[in-house]
């Protein structure tokens, strides 16, 4: 038996999907436009939408920012590079890129990566101390921390 093709939405569908989309987790103007670009409607249709989702605040750059960078430092262990590279390619201004990143606590911050050195330290194997830090610094350094804080970390660790 063929398959049958599903019947396309209506506006007001599509609509109800978006606001259950961004209601589900923090979305930003960017991963909208991607996911209405899934939809057969018409681009005015899909202006609208999107309209109504920033008039009503399922979508907003800012809250989007802020909870991004919040979950990628205490969940992810990402560094501020990687963060505002990632924010960037979401499309997101860089005025708000800042702002959200200028509200990270600077010691949460610093004992974060204090903690993922310690951590990853127990697995790496180098002939020096010299050739472990260095190990240390490239691994937190690919994962978005500033080079001078992990020097100035590294400086005072134990390792």
């Amino acid at each position: 038996m063929a398959k049958q093709a599903n019947k396309p939405l209506t506006p007001d569908q599509v609509l109800d999907k978006m606001a259950k989309y961004c209601a589900y987790q923090e979305r930003c103007v960017k991963d909208v436009r991607d996911k209405l670009k899934t939809f057969d409607l018409p681009q005015e249709g899909k202006h609208e939408i999107l309209d109504y989702l920033l008039d009503n605040r399922f979508v907003n750059d800012e809250r989007y920012a802020k909870s991004f960078v919040r979950g990628k430092i205490n969940q992810s262990g990402w560094g501020v590079n990687k963060i505002r590279f990632h924010l960037i390619q979401k499309g997101i201004d860089k005025d708000i890129i800042e702002e959200a990143l200028g509200q990270t606590d600077e010691e949460v911050y610093r004992q974060r990566l204090i903690d993922i050195l310690k951590t990853k330290a127990k697995t790496i194997k180098a002939d020096s101390d010299f050739e472990k830090k260095r190990k240390l610094a490239a691994y937190a350094m690919q994962k978005g921390f500033e080079g001078a804080l992990v020097w100035e970390v590294l400086k005072d660790l134990d390792i």
